[in-house]
């Protein structure tokens, strides 16, 4: 059995504008011998929250990225989260999300100080009670924060409902801007291209296919708009450096709960 559990859970009505999800991973007796854990690129930032007695808590934030990373694992830990939607680091955390691009670690001071009482709402053994404490905590912040940039979001939204399979000059139509202005306007706010964007979508929408067990991976490339098998593997290598096979045995190795793509 999976020591390893990842769930998700939905934000306040009021939130969602900014926030996408809040998220727990769980750690078992996850031996030294177990394979590495790999964190799929998702193009977002998020808070990360570890509430452990050792080393004692600690509030990290990790900016989009684009290729996965493999972060060690603390057996018999928890960690919840708060994932930002991609244009809105800015307005939630008050940093460019190009300046938190591929970077992992401690949250900067002024996130730390008021993210502090996410922290400590952590220690509920059950899930319901901390999503409550998220959403009580952060509904009084939200009125300070900016409104999303409508030609950015319409992009962002089109790409995903797209799976990713899409050509840039009908995603910057969809936005309502050039394509030119579209590109510049999305890259400052999210910290990724519109290419990164639909890379990522496309490698999330296949491991969703494939945790949904979806058929092979042939068939799930078929679907998602690689040109064939060969193509799904060279991207998987790109973006997560692992081969399409081993995709599936870190997928294997962890219980997803109520996950999006």
């Amino acid at each position: 059995m999976p020591t390893l559990r990842y769930e998700e859970f939905a934000v306040d009505a009021a939130l969602r504008p900014w926030l996408l999800n809040y998220w727990r991973f769980s750690v078992g007796a996850h031996g030294p011998d177990a394979a590495p854990h790999t964190v799929w690129p998702d193009g977002c930032t998020s808070i990360a929250l570890l509430a452990t007695p050792s080393p004692g808590p600690r509030i990290f934030c990790t900016g989009p990225r684009v290729t996965a990373m493999q972060p060690p694992l603390r057996p018999h830990s928890v960690m919840w989260g708060l994932r930002l939607w991609p244009d809105c680091s800015a307005a939630v955390l008050g940093l460019a999300a190009g300046q938190l691009r591929d970077r992992t670690g401690p949250a900067d001071p002024s996130i730390a100080t008021w993210a502090a009482p996410l922290l400590e709402a952590c220690d509920a053994r059950e899930a319901a009670p901390v999503v409550s404490a998220f959403d009580a905590l952060l509904r009084p912040r939200q009125p300070a924060w900016s409104q999303p940039d409508a030609a950015v979001r319409r992009a962002l939204r089109f790409i995903t409902a797209q799976r990713g399979d899409v050509a840039m000059a009908t995603v910057a139509s969809e936005a309502g801007l050039g394509l030119r202005q579209l590109q510049r306007r999305f890259a400052q706010l999210t910290g990724v291209t519109l290419r990164d964007w639909a890379r990522i979508r496309r490698l999330r929408e296949s491991i969703a296919l494939r945790l949904q067990h979806e058929g092979g991976w042939s068939a799930i490339a078929a679907e998602t708009g690689f040109a064939d098998h060969a193509h799904l593997t060279r991207e998987f290598r790109a973006l997560v450096g692992l081969a399409p096979s081993h995709v599936a045995e870190r997928l294997d190795a962890i219980e997803h709960r109520n996950v999006r793509p």
